[in-house]
């Protein structure tokens, strides 16, 4: 629900649409990591997912 809050804000904004659509992207990307490894997809588990992909990225 934030990505989709941050993305048209960022069209309201006079963004281009490919910022908006690049958020969309990353929401489809987690529902998927989640589906992936078995994760119920409410809030706690989405934010804490993206926290823990952030960290894993950031440690390569």
């Amino acid at each position: 629900m934030k990505l989709a809050a941050t993305a048209r804000l960022s069209l309201a904004l006079g963004q281009p649409r490919g910022v908006a659509f690049g958020l969309m992207r990353l929401r489809a990307i987690q529902r998927q990591v989640l589906a992936q490894a078995g994760h119920e997809a409410g809030k706690g588990n989405v934010l804490i997912a993206a926290g823990l992909l952030v960290l894993w990225l950031v440690g390569l």
